[in-house]
């Protein structure tokens, strides 16, 4: 995997993943009356702290891990898995139209900065925490070959789509147009679930049978 795919891989996920309705994703569009368009990259920046500490864990952790490729392949067979549910479960609420942006859902009681408000709202999530447990850490492991680059990189490629998706809203929002709305949102999360299938198939296909060439990645700085 060339750091140009890590990145582009890293952008994708994360972008599937920032589109959907979710507590962050809540604030940032409640905020945005009150705070203007850069709500988005202000809560990005909290949501991006969250991230820092989880990344530098999990790529200490795969520097252990993956000197078994027993438990690699493990990981990538579950990293697979949680792909395609992810993506079963994007296609499956937005063929129901079970997705809303409205901004009544989020929880405006806290009066923390919008910063702190990204911090919060990641953390009490618990989705993020299985994310992370999965697909994050199959990701990571893929990373390893590219030594402390390979998790920087990907790392700033799972941020920008966070950032890029989150400003979007919020520019959006604040200007008055309905951009997110209709045919165009749903097409958006069914292209998005996907290449969730594309990676979880690949994942699954590379654990199960050992296709990835594992001594590469455990050979790597």
């Amino acid at each position: 995997m060339e750091l140009l795919g890590l990145f582009l891989n890293s952008f994708v996920i994360g972008f599937s993943g920032a589109v959907m309705p979710g507590p962050v994703l809540a604030v940032d569009i409640a905020e945005t009356p009150r705070h203007g368009w850069k709500t988005g990259p202000v809560i990005s920046l909290g949501h991006a702290i969250s991230e820092i500490a989880v990344v530098i864990f999990l790529a200490v952790a795969v520097a252990v891990l993956t000197d078994n490729p027993v438990v690699t392949r493990v990981i990538a067979s579950v990293g697979g898995v949680a792909l395609l549910l992810m993506a079963g479960m994007m296609t499956y609420d937005t063929l129901r139209s079970r997705i809303s942006y409205e901004a009544g859902s989020a929880d405006l009681g806290s009066r923390a900065k919008l910063a702190g408000k990204g911090i919060t709202t990641t953390l009490v999530n618990p989705y993020w925490y299985i994310w992370w447990a999965t697909i994050g850490l199959a990701l990571l492991v893929r990373a390893k070959e590219f030594g402390i680059a390979g998790p920087a990189v990907f790392y700033v490629g799972h941020i920008l789509s966070d950032l890029v998706w989150y400003t979007a809203v919020s520019v959006t929002i604040w200007k008055g147009r309905k951009l997110l709305a209709g045919p165009r949102l749903k097409f958006l999360i069914l292209i998005c679930a996907a290449f969730l299938v594309y990676l979880g198939v690949k994942f699954m296909y590379d654990g199960l049978t050992g296709a990835v060439n594992w001594d590469l990645y455990n050979a790597a700085p």
